[in-house]
């Protein structure tokens, strides 16, 4: 981390650590008076928990953050939602990256993929139970609208009553429910409009809420339907460099003696992403609460997501056979290369590559629950079922560049390491053709491919809790079962056909586009097929692409159905332990069965011969015994430290798990599933030192170790198979697949802070800040296929998409006629992933840095407006290849964001 922000992060911790009445002199007007009864405080407690339509605002929000994690039995964090329809941000993930311990990535100006202190695989819950989308493990956070919630919580710990399957932590998203709400009827709802400043494109958002909740003679009832509509306009425009290894063949040949073994990026490119995300939800609830003892809640809710996109690249193959190359110049490590002259008579591999895809997700899913309780016994009860799909088809076409004379060009410049694109990256030039004309391409690929997974998942659960006493050391004791039974498929297909045409007139009614890449000091163009008209014209397409039939056939190497059930049993102690300190906590252990049958094939290609195609089968049977503990010792009122010792499980996805396998003779290659990959399985131990004061305020201090063992990563293993053939000879041949790696380690620290200046003067008093850190000290992965040269390879072993600084800082102002928040949002530098082929090359995301900024104002009580900037530095995403930069990957450019909304309510 450099200095300057480390300057930042201290200045700000001194400040906002000032708003802690241990350091304060005059906490008084933060304090409940001495004599404050229980039911006081149980008053207080419930005025903030029970949400209404009255607005939080940022005050009411943290207030009712810090009491969920006060009160939790486990280690817990959460975003509450300032008023309806409003979160801080504009979708899950990016609330998330306010939240001590997580990070995200950013892709089309959306936050994704989540990381919980450094490790993924993280289990997805809506408002407790289990939710995934098509053949995934867990849903798309960035699917749901961050409009429909009333919180979102990261559970960093787990207790046995909670579903399992996420080993970094389960993310809870909780939708509201009318008994929430006040009496009579509610409507609430918001508009939004986002400007960006990359394409100048401009993204709607919309959300509706309307409740009703009324006395009968039957009991309390109430409904809700809460519905919103996004669509998400971007431009993202990127440079990229591909793969580094050693040339090869007679490339490789042509080279000097002292140059044989320099590495180059496999290839380069130009990229610029257009598209729409455009996402439909809408969430119905009824409730019936019939008396004081017994409630029951019906529930269905959609979560939808269509998404078209163009991604545009000019391609450049840097590392290919029959090439010769001049004008190289090496890195000061004499063997990277920074620049070079690609020649080849017979045309240098150069090309415009354009796709169109279209993307679908549909998610439904539905919740019946019953509770019943008296003064001793509590009992639930809840069956879901849930479906949901998922939908891909693209379209690809290729066309190479020629030169004025009609012959594709021999030359190309690519300088590697070029200061005309921000924080260095790949530049090319074409010496002999103008990529402004259009007669200067010629088509030579067309291709297609379409995935389609469906899930229906049911599950049926139900749990009871007796009291057992009020001071002995057994508080209460619950147990509960669940059973889930889930049936999932996959159907993938592709084709390619290879025209020889000119781009002008190829298939009726597709014309040619242009693509301009706007990346810091260039602006290079060039043309291809439009792929809006491709998919307008599609029966046209596919008649010039010289396809019979409307979508690809199906691959059976890669299409599966899989089965998968299992029991879960739990048991949860609840204790306590009268003392100076007094001490609480939840003791309990799950234990899982699950078995699985899924059905694919083995799909043999040889050339010259038809593809042999036959079944193949495979099966698990398993069982998982996780124990937890989670501990409380209560040293005041206000301060007390959380102990926590879980074991976690993450089961593999469904298609690294399936037997499917592509077997390629004349290569020597296997591409398959592994029916033999475990689960990836973590002890966890947790500390969390926390202080409370006045209203949502916190200073806590937390620590932290995992010790994951199976983690799961995509690699190829030279190996034995005489039952496929020779392969490369002897039977062995090249097998790239998922397995499972060797032990790891993550240990970190966590600092979290917030709270509002109560005890300055007059106006002052509304001013707040919160800040929070977290240190990664280790987070390695056991790799086990290195060479002894590979495990001396700095940071070899470092995990995946982990940061070793990660911080927020913020200030805000709060009053119930305006409102101000300033955030910031630091994130280190990181490993993408491990490069399996030349782990010294590895990727490197830079570190990453995002200023956004708020204003809200409520005129009337009805009505408040909303200005928000995000990314107001315009901050880039530059990625580099190995740990200590040896050569730049690339850069992305990233929009700045303002946008203007309006929320009211009734």
């Amino acid at each position: 981390m450099s200095s300057r922000h480390a300057m930042m992060a201290a200045t700000a911790l001194i400040a906002i650590t000032l708003c802690s009445p241990v350091v304060a002199q005059d906490i008084k007007s933060t304090e409940a008076p001495a004599n404050t009864t229980a039911a006081d405080d149980a008053k207080t407690d419930d005025a903030t928990l029970v949400d209404t339509v009255i607005v939080k605002g940022i005050r009411g929000s943290l207030d009712a953050a810090t009491k969920r994690k006060k009160n939790s039995a486990q280690i817990v964090e959460s975003i509450e939602s300032e008023d309806v329809g409003k979160l801080p941000d504009n979708n899950v993930p990016e609330a998330l990256s306010r939240i001590t311990g997580v990070q995200i990535e950013r892709i089309h100006g959306e936050g994704a993929n989540v990381t919980i202190r450094g490790m993924t695989g993280i289990s997805t819950t809506i408002n407790g139970n289990s939710n995934s989308v098509g053949e995934g493990r867990s849903a798309n956070l960035a699917d749901i609208p961050a409009e429909l919630l009333k919180s979102v919580q990261v559970y960093k710990t787990r207790t046995a009553d909670q579903v399992e399957g996420g080993i970094a932590g389960t993310v809870n998203v909780e939708l509201r429910r009318p008994l929430d709400l006040k009496n009579g009827y509610t409507i609430a709802g918001s508009i939004k409009n986002v400007y960006a400043s990359t394409g100048d494109t401009k993204s709607p958002y919309a959300s509706l809420l309307i409740g009703d909740r009324f006395d009968t003679a039957i009991g309390e009832m109430g409904f809700l339907i809460n519905g919103s509509y996004t669509k998400n306009n971007y431009e993202e425009d990127f440079v990229e460099s591909e793969s580094p290894y050693t040339f090869f063949g007679t490339t490789q040949a042509s080279l000097p003696a002292s140059q044989q073994n320099i590495i180059a990026p496999y290839a380069v490119n130009y990229g610029v992403e257009t598209g729409k995300i455009t996402r439909p939800s809408i969430n119905l609830v009824g409730q019936w609460r019939a008396n004081e003892h017994l409630d029951f809640v019906v529930e269905g809710s959609y979560f939808g997501s269509k998404e078209t996109r163009g991604r545009d690249r000019l391609h450049v193959t840097t590392r290919q056979d029959g090439h010769t190359l001049s004008n190289v110049v090496l890195a000061d490590d004499a063997r990277t290369v920074q620049s070079l002259t690609l020649n080849r008579a017979a045309g240098v591999d150069a090309s415009a590559q354009s796709y169109y895809e279209e993307v679908t997700s549909n998610n439904y899913t539905t919740n019946a629950e019953m509770h019943w309780h008296n003064d001793k016994l509590q009992i639930n009860a809840s069956t879901q079922y849930n479906w949901s799909d998922t939908e891909y088809y693209g379209v690809l076409t290729l066309a190479h560049f020629l030169d004025a004379s009609g012959k594709p060009i021999q030359t190309v410049n690519v300088d590697l390491n070029s200061d005309k694109v921000p924080g260095r990256g790949p530049y090319i030039t074409f010496p002999t053709t103008d990529l402004s004309k259009v007669d200067n391409y010629q088509l030579f690929q067309t291709h297609d491919e379409q995935t389609y997974a469906k899930s229906h998942e049911f599950v049926v659960a139900t749990d009871a809790t007796y009291r057992l006493s009020e001071d002995k050391f057994f508080r209460s004791v619950m147990v509960g079962l669940r059973y889930n039974d889930r049936h999932t498929t996959r159907d993938y297909g592709y084709r390619d056909t290879f025209p020889t045409s000119g781009l002008a007139n190829f298939a009726q009614g597709v014309g040619v586009e242009t693509s301009k890449l706007e990346v810091g000091d260039f602006s290079p163009s060039w043309r291809h097929l439009s792929g809006k008209d491709i998919m307008a014209n599609l029966p046209a397409f596919r008649t010039a692409a010289g396809w019979d039939t409307e979508k690809p056939p199906r691959n059976l190497g890669q299409s599966y159905v899989d089965d998968e059930k299992s029991l879960a049993g739990f048991v949860n102690l609840n204790y306590g332990v009268k003392s100076r300190f007094p001490i609480d906590g939840v003791a309990g252990v799950r234990v899982v069965k699950t078995k699985g049958t899924i059905d694919s094939s083995k799909y043999t290609v040889v050339d010259g011969q038809p593809d042999i195609i036959t079944d193949a089968s495979g099966s698990g049977d398993y069982v998982d015994v996780l124990p937890s503990i989670n501990a409380v010792i209560h040293f005041t009122p206000k301060a007390q430290l959380r102990l926590a010792y879980t074991y976690n499980v993450q089961r593999p996805n469904f298609l690294d798990l399936s037997s499917w396998q592509t077997v390629i003779t004349s290569a020597g290659l296997i591409f398959s599933g592994n029916p033999d990959l475990k689960p990836n399985r973590s002890t966890n131990y947790d500390a969390s030192l926390e202080y409370y004061f006045g209203r949502g305020g916190i200073v806590s201090l937390g620590a932290f170790l995992k010790k994951p063992d199976g983690y799961i990563y995509y690699a190829m293993h030279t190996e034995d198979h005489p039952e496929l053939g020779a392969g490369l000879g002897g039977g062995k041949w090249q097998v790239y697949k998922n397995r499972n790696a060797g032990p790891g380690t993550f240990q970190g620290y966590e600092f979290n802070t917030s709270g509002f200046f109560d005890f300055l003067p007059g106006k002052l008093k509304n001013f707040g800040a919160s800040a929070n850190f977290t240190y990664m000290a280790k987070a390695t992965i056991e790799y086990t296929d290195f060479t002894p040269e590979q495990r001396l390879i700095p940071g070899v072993f470092d995990a995946d998409n982990t940061s070793k600084y990660t911080y927020n800082l913020a200030l805000y102002y709060d009053t119930p006629q305006f409102s101000a928040r300033v955030a910031y949002n630091y994130r280190d530098r990181y490993k993408i992933t491990v490069y399996q082929d030349n782990p010294e090359y590895s990727p490197y995301n830079d570190a990453t840095s995002r200023l956004d900024a708020a204003v809200n104002w409520t005129p009337i009580k009805q009505l408040t407006l909303s200005v928000e900037g995000a990314n107001l530095t315009k901050e880039n995403n530059n990625v580099y290849w190995g740990q200590n930069r040896m050569l730049p990957l690339g850069a992305r450019v990233q929009a700045r964001t303002l946008q203007v909304s309006a929320r009211f309510r009734y």
